[in-house]
């Protein structure tokens, strides 16, 4: 098995650093870095009972949270996608019969007129 370099980074987040090595891109965990801190500061702010462990868990449940919601959200649009294409495979099947139709038309069409023809 090949060894990948990992990266690492040391995060910042309300006061404590946080070594971090990653496969992600460096500016990558910085930005999610810099979310975290700027939402358990603002946890933090709101309450002064609320320690770094309850802001942590809080933060954490937040984007625990937003991914469900995003994987439902995908789902769905995965579902929808589905029908989409097999709409397409339907329309694509009824272009070829109607194709078909039009072409056995032309054909009659062409020997109804060499029969008035003659």
């Amino acid at each position: 098995m090949k060894d990948m370099k990992r990266n690492r980074v040391v995060l910042h987040i309300c006061g404590q650093d946080f070594p971090i090595a990653t496969d992600s891109s460096i500016d990558e965990v910085r930005l999610l870095g810099a979310e975290i801190d700027e939402k358990m500061n603002e946890i933090l702010s709101a309450s002064k009972r609320v320690t770094f462990a309850q802001a942590a868990v809080l933060t954490a449940l937040e984007y625990a949270d937003n991914a469900k919601k995003s994987e439902k959200s995908i789902e769905a649009l995965r579902a929808q996608l589905s029908g989409y294409l097999s709409d397409a495979e339907d329309s694509k099947l009824n272009f070829e019969l109607v194709r078909k139709e039009n072409e056995k038309l032309k054909a009659e069409i062409e020997k109804l007129k060499a029969k008035a023809g003659k």
